[in-house]
């Protein structure tokens, strides 16, 4: 049995030191940029190639993340539904006040509460490898420009918001300067520079492009993408926040 013990401790001992090396060696520098005219006049052709003004005038959006969370959501109002499994949350997302069920009974006190905070860390992470490309110039960002593969790149960082303020992305864009990819340094991954491709983007009204595929270490989709500018016209004519 001792001996069965000290295999089982060797190999878990090797696993670490083999997980610690892949980090060590995996891991990269944030890269430092230059901010400035340069960094802004580049974000200025990602916002123009991506129509960040078609962005900013869509009042709803609709989603599905991975095949399992599914998003309604009303930027005019800033209201939010969210369904996985067997809850479904309805809030505002800059009060965090909302209703919340459980095959279709309501949640109250801290159940409701924590409900709601798992569908907005959930909206707040997903929502983002939806709309992350019209966020370059969110408050509390700082832009750099810098050499990346031969090519200019754009160095966006996050200095608030979200779930996990502190991020920083290097967004690589490719001949037409629409985003092709970016290099994460993010607090919940242990890994400086992990690429994560942007592709399959689809336009949609008033020209509108979303990318709804990204292939890295995971492999993430969005499904169901629908823009409009109200609720009803992508929820079969019923407004689901009127309980609000």
């Amino acid at each position: 049995m001792k001996k069965i013990f000290k295999i089982a401790g060797s190999i878990i001992l090797i696993l670490i030191i083999s997980i610690a090396a892949f980090l060590y060696f995996t891991s990269k520098p944030l890269p430092v940029g230059q901010e400035g005219t340069k960094a802004e006049a580049l974000t200025d052709k990602i916002q123009t190639a991506i129509n960040q003004k078609a962005w900013d005038t869509t009042t709803v959006v609709s989603f599905t993340f991975r095949g399992n969370h599914h998003y309604l959501w009303d930027k005019k109002r800033n209201l939010v539904q969210v369904k996985w499994d067997d809850k479904k949350v309805l809030y505002n997302n800059k009060t965090l006040e909302g209703v919340a069920y459980e095959n279709d009974k309501k949640l109250n006190n801290s159940q409701k509460t924590d409900a709601i905070k798992k569908a907005n860390d959930y909206f707040n992470n997903d929502s983002f490898w939806l709309i992350a490309p019209f966020k370059l110039r969110d408050a509390g960002t700082t832009r750099s420009i810098v050499m990346q593969d031969n090519q200019e790149a754009l160095i966006v960082t996050y200095a608030s918001g979200g779930s996990t303020p502190g991020d920083s992305y290097v967004w690589l864009v490719d001949e037409n300067y629409m985003p092709k990819a970016w290099r994460m340094w993010v607090s919940i991954i242990p890994i400086g520079g992990l690429e994560t491709s942007w592709e399959d983007w689809k336009t949609f009204p008033n020209n509108l492009k979303i990318a709804t595929s990204h292939k890295g270490l995971l492999d993430l989709k969005l499904e169901n993408v629908k823009t409009a500018q109200s609720i009803e016209e992508i929820n079969n004519g019923q407004d689901p926040f009127t309980d609000l």
